[in-house]
């Protein structure tokens, strides 16, 4: 299963946080006088959905609704059987099964009477459910999304934090004990104690130290490997870098190094940032590769890193 166990460690991320997230949406829906904010999920876009109210979909598109004076309502094409299970782990009290979310968004508005909705990041919907929201009656409130989502609070930061220590952790563990494999074995050996971890996502990339880091093909692990870790923890991502040679470099100053920085708190799982529109001071989770460039091979090592005013700080 993809995602492993969902569950909600109330621990570590209270519902008190997550009363706050919705008390600052509404605020943002009464700023732009609209009756309800709209946000999109699916798979691979469920980080603001989370956000808001700890949903996360197995492969699914859904809307989470946030009406200025009534619980969030989460529109999904999920099978009721799972909506018990929703329930346990999401703010969600009102499920609404929606084959077609804009459609039920549209229903939902008539019922109430909304004739403005914000939506978060309209104009970066899949095609097709911009074409049918805006093919609509109803108003449409393009809203920023620093907006709808702010810096990373502590809460935020805590958690990937500990998403970076169970990534760093295991895959410096399991490299100072690598033996005679290839890249096959040392995948799965990784992906299986990072599952039982808790991590709910993993991606594992190889670099034999000829080319970059791809998915594994079977190669032999040897001294010049290097591997990519990143993991999905309760919502929050983290991706740690290492090579077998032990060679790191300043992830600030990188010297002769190729520096990769990549956003962990979009919208999506990662994303890379173009050199000219990275705000360096900007407060974000970010990852921070390295190529590192030798006589014959190069190695790549990196890890997650608060930005903030104050500068940089590896998690």
């Amino acid at each position: 299963m993809k995602r492993g166990l969902v569950s909600w460690e109330k621990n570590e991320l209270p519902p008190e946080e997550l009363a706050a997230r919705l008390a600052t949406v509404r605020a943002v829906a009464r700023k732009h006088s609209v009756d309800a904010v709209v946000v999109y999920s699916d798979v691979w876009r469920s980080n603001d959905a989370r956000y808001l109210s700890n949903y996360m979909p197995y492969w699914n598109r859904a809307f989470v609704v946030v009406p200025l004076e009534e619980p969030p309502i989460l529109l999904c094409a999920l099978s009721p059987r799972v909506y018990p299970w929703i329930k346990t782990v999401t703010v969600h009290e009102t499920i609404i099964a929606s084959p077609s979310p804009p459609a039920t968004l549209f229903k939902l508005c008539a019922e109430r009477d909304w004739k403005r909705i914000g939506v978060g990041d309209l104009d970066g919907l899949p095609t097709d459910l911009h074409a049918e929201l805006t093919s609509g009656k109803v108003e449409l409130v393009d809203l920023p999304r620093d907006e709808i989502r702010p810096a990373p609070a502590a809460v935020e930061v805590r958690m990937h934090a500990r998403a970076a220590r169970m990534a760093r952790e295991v895959l410096e563990q399991e490299l100072a004990t690598v033996r005679e494999q290839n890249d096959h074995e040392l995948t799965g050996r990784l992906e299986r104690v990072l599952r039982h971890a808790g991590a709910e996502d993993v991606v594992i990339l190889v670099s034999d130290g000829q080319g970059p880091p791809i998915p594994a093909e079977g190669r032999p692990v040897g001294p010049h490997t290097s591997v990519v870790v990143a993991i999905e923890y309760n919502g929050h991502w983290a991706k740690v870098t290492r090579n077998l040679a032990g060679i790191t470099s300043s992830l600030t100053s990188p010297g002769g190094a190729t520096q990769l920085r990549e956003t962990l708190s979009g919208p999506y799982s990662w994303a890379t940032d173009s050199s000219e529109r990275v705000d360096d001071t900007a407060t974000a989770i970010i990852s921070l590769q390295l190529q590192i460039p030798t006589a014959d091979r190069q190695f790549y090592y990196g890890d997650t890193c608060l930005q903030s005013k104050e500068g940089l700080r590896v998690l």
